[in-house]
């Protein structure tokens, strides 16, 4: 039997090693600097007389590279010492490179990467060198050991380099490098970190962190119940702001873009768990297209928790403003919100204050009278049209670009339109409730209310009422001029053909509207029929048979006849005599069902009842928003159906 050993190849090992991030790369040989027990790590970049970038060096006085540990490392891939360690060897820091690939990243970067090391063994210092090209990744070349007097540690060269690196030569690079190392300075300050002259300093870099308080999550596949997250805000902009994902020893391993706006803020977020430890290890961490659902769950969680901390940090910078237009009266809001909605409207009502006031200078120098108008006008618009925020503060403000586009964002995350429009609509409904109560039930309404008038008019913008399906219904001019035909056919008007009831004689349709009920499929129709009877009348046989005769007539016209259509008949009154009691409480059907049959029923249903079954329907909610009506609103509000209704 023969025995074949797996070897990896240059085209696997350079798809290994290959990144888009020049900065990620360094890290890779920092971190292995660190991982060394060094205290100090200095990051060189070499230049031509013309300023430009000819090489990287990665020096540090850990305890280097022994012989033994170069012919093991740099001889295997996957099999570092480390993979069995999670502290250091002298400091007991933690680990951060598990799988001996970091030292590969420099195939991005240069055409060769040399290790020179001195190690302590045996009680000799002793050097050596270690080269691979960048074309031939599996062959690593390493020198003869020497002993020499020079201290520990290991200096890393990359050179020559591929490509034009000029990009690593900046604040901007400096920054993004400080993003990834802040919080192990953080963790072990003993340690000093240089980055081209520039040493990685939190105490200068770091305006503030916060950790963000977590709970168990529950992912598609385990309970993820570790989790840590903390938030660093910087002094200056950052290239970009960046997830980091730890280990639950603290350590960086991946990172990925946030996509979280905060508008004004340069941050980072680092999120630590042993999950992450696990993605590392099979080197997933940095890929922008993982598709693990655990993994994508827990994304999923980190940009929400960042996303309502952003929201309170941006009402919160805006409190020292907000305080001030307090004190000179140009403030429009009055005492503590009433309710939730008015708590959210005024969040964010600051927050688009506080855009105005930073990128409007005209706002700057205005009187209190000025102020107190223009953030009057913004009040409205966030309290009735939080949507169109962003089009007026660009109108008015001229915001930026840049700024606009994380202001929208900003609106969408907290959902204000939906919830302005979700109250109001709650709110209407409720003083509809009312205005429909007072019309049927008070003796001031109920004997002059008639089918024909306000309560056509009520009913007709609000079949809400008869359940939450028939919330958007709308009147379609084929089903109009049907009921039309069908009321003139039934004995009602005209000397054309007519079309009597079973009795032999022709019938009379009394207030009856038709409404359609939008749906996905066009070839499946739905429609809604009412007959409004007036709250002063008692219905009986008569009355139902009326209904169920036209009824009967509609569904059978050829405009309707074989087709896919469904139908909800309601016959509303007062009140009904035992004969109708009768019919609609049948065995085996619900109650109020007076026929059901294919594609259609025939609902008979007191104001009462449509009322009350409404109640329920919005009780939580009118509770929660403390939706009150009084009765100077519902007698305006039957004035105007009134009037309506004369015009009409």
């Amino acid at each position: 039997m023969t025995i074949l050993s797996l070897q990896a190849k240059q085209d696997f090992l350079e798809k290994d090693a290959s990144t888009r991030d020049p900065i990620k790369a360094i890290a890779e040989f920092v971190w292995n600097a660190l991982d060394a027990d060094a205290t100090e790590v200095r990051v060189t970049l070499d230049k031509n007389d013309l300023g430009g970038i000819t090489a990287i060096r990665i020096e540090d006085n850990g305890h280097g590279i022994s012989p033994e540990r170069a012919d093991h490392d740099f001889g295997n891939l996957g099999a570092s010492h480390k993979r069995t360690e999670s502290r250091t060897q002298s400091l007991e820091r933690a680990v951060h490179g598990k799988e001996g690939r970091g030292r590969l990243k420099f195939f991005s970067l240069a055409r060769r990467a040399k290790w020179t090391s001195v190690a302590a063994v045996d009680g000799r210092r002793v050097a050596l060198s270690l080269t691979i090209q960048a074309n031939n990744l599996e062959k690593c070349d390493r020198s003869d050991t020497s002993e020499t007097d020079a201290p520990t540690g290991t200096a890393v060269e990359l050179a020559p380099l591929k490509d034009t690196l000029d990009v690593l030569d900046g604040t901007d690079a400096f920054r993004q490098f400080s993003t990834i190392f802040a919080p192990y300075i953080l963790q072990y300050p003993g340690v000093r970190i240089i980055y081209n002259t520039f040493e990685v300093d939190p105490r200068i870099t770091i305006h503030c962190t916060h950790d963000i308080p977590q709970s168990p999550i529950i992912c598609p596949n385990r309970t993820i119940d570790d989790l840590r997250l903390k938030v660093i805000e910087w002094n200056a902009p950052t290239e970009g702001r960046q997830i980091f994902f730890g280990g639950d020893n603290g350590i960086v391993l991946g990172s990925q873009a946030a996509y979280v706006t905060a508008p004004n803020f340069a941050y980072s977020a680092y999120a630590y768990s042993a999950f992450f430890r696990e993605l590392a290890d099979a080197n997933l961490l940095d890929l922008e297209g993982i598709n693990d659902p655990d993994f994508l769950h827990v994304l999923e969680h980190i940009r929400g928790s960042l996303k309502d901390y952003f929201r309170k940090r941006q009402a919160d910078v805006a409190k020292g403003l907000i305080q001030e237009l307090k004190d000179e009266g140009a403030y429009p809001y009055e005492g503590e919100p009433g309710d939730e909605i008015e708590a959210r409207e005024r969040q964010v009502f600051d927050i688009a204050t506080y855009a105005v006031s930073s990128h409007s200078r005209e706002f700057a120098r205005a009187d209190s009278s000025l102020k107190l108008m223009t953030l009057t006008f913004l009040k409205e618009a966030v309290k009735h049209n939080p949507d169109a925020l962003s089009r007026i503060l660009r109108a008015v403000v001229n915001l930026p670009k840049t700024q606009q586009n994380e202001f929208s964002e900003l609106l969408e995350r907290t959902e204000l339109g939906n919830i302005i429009s979700s109250s109001s609509l709650i709110a209407d409904r409720v003083a509809v409730l009312q205005v429909l109560r007072t019309m049927v039930f008070e003796p001031k309404y109920r004997q002059t209310v008639k089918e024909r008038g306000q309560l056509d008019a009520l009913v007709r913008d609000n079949t809400w009422l008869f359940g939450e399906q028939f919330h958007f219904t709308m009147p379609e001019v084929g089903l109009t001029k049907v009921m039309e035909r069908v009321a003139e056919d039934l004995g009602t008007k005209g000397k054309r053909r007519k079309v009597t009831k079973p009795d032999g004689k022709r019938g009379r349709a009394d207030q009856f509207l038709g409404r359609v009920v939008p749906g996905p499929i066009q070839s499946k129709r739905e429609y809604l029929i009412i007959e409004l009877k007036r709250p002063s009348l008692k219905i009986g046989r008569k009355e139902l048979d009326q209904v169920e005769d036209y009824m009967n007539a509609i569904r059978q016209q050829p405009d309707f006849s074989h087709t896919d259509t469904t139908w909800h008949f309601f016959l509303i009154t007062s009140e009904y005599d035992d004969s109708v009691e009768a019919r609609i409480s049948q065995s085996g059907r619900a109650k109020g069902i007076a026929q059901d049959g294919d594609g259609y029923t025939l609902w008979v249903k007191t104001w009462a009842e449509v009322l009350r079954e409404s109640d329920a329907r919005h009780q939580f909610i009118q509770d929660k928003l403390k939706i009150e009506v009084s009765d100077t609103d519902i007698e305006a509000r039957i004035n105007e159906l009134t009037k309506a209704v004369i015009k009409a």
